[in-house]
């Protein structure tokens, strides 16, 4: 698993920042579910940690909302992974080396999903992979490409199984399948705080397919390793 605290370690000693103060809170980030219900978001399914650099902010999804004021040090001293990534995008935006690190609102994951198709069909793919349920890209790409040539997995068992868009919900034990079956895969961010980032990022090289991570969390990471990363609406 990639030492996210190690990176944040070194960058904020680099940087003389490891003594300075950053504050964690939970982000009241309101979605518009006036179209689309489901986002896990809204639903208290994940929890968004929004981190306050120096003014600077950065987000990580979570399952585990936490809050944190103190210095950098303390922080990796004992902060979570989701805490840690949040702290890494923030300190990130502060030195200027990340953008978009702040979750879009309103409606604007369905303007993103509008933005995401454009430029998928400039991709040209046959077959679409979506690892984690984002219910406005799932809804705009199955109803452009058609259900039978996108396969989305997810691991929140009230998902799995069920027809979402048009196209069923797999279960995220199959993400070897849906990636060896697909010419593009979009992943969410959220990857990275859950554990789950270096597998599908080491499927994706075994089968030479093209992945595409979207979402504020993974902002930090995907600068650090090069990985692409699609945000078209985020702060």
């Amino acid at each position: 698993m990639i030492n996210i605290k190690e990176i944040l370690k070194e960058l904020v000693e680099k940087n003389n920042l490891i003594n300075e103060d950053v504050e964690i809170k939970i982000s009241d980030t309101k979605l518009d579910t006036s179209k689309i219900k489901d986002y896990p978001l809204m639903s208290g399914k994940e929890i968004l940690l929004r981190a306050n650099f120096k003014g600077c902010y950065g987000d990580a999804f979570t399952d585990k909302p936490v809050e944190f004021k103190g210095t950098i040090k303390e922080l990796l001293d004992k902060g979570n992974r989701a805490e840690i990534i949040a702290t890494l995008n923030a300190v990130m935006r502060y030195l200027g080396l990340v953008d978009r690190t702040v979750h879009c609102t309103g409606n604007e994951p369905e303007k993103c999903a509008k933005e995401l198709v454009k430029y998928l069909k400039e991709l040209k793919p046959k077959k679409i992979g979506i690892i984690g349920f984002q219910p406005a890209f799932v809804k705009e790409i199955v109803n452009i490409f058609g259900p039978e040539n996108v396969i989305v997995s997810d691991l929140n068992p009230e998902n799995v199984g069920k027809i979402k868009y048009g196209t069923k919900i797999i279960h995220g034990k199959y993400n070897e399948d849906l990636i060896k079956n697909s010419d593009v895969v979009l992943v969410t961010g959220s990857t990275i705080s859950n554990g789950t980032f270096e597998n599908i990022w080491e499927l994706a090289k075994k089968y030479k397919k093209r992945i595409i991570f979207y979402g504020t969390t993974i902002a930090g990471i995907s600068k650090i390793l090069g990985i692409e990363r699609f945000c078209k609406l985020g702060k």
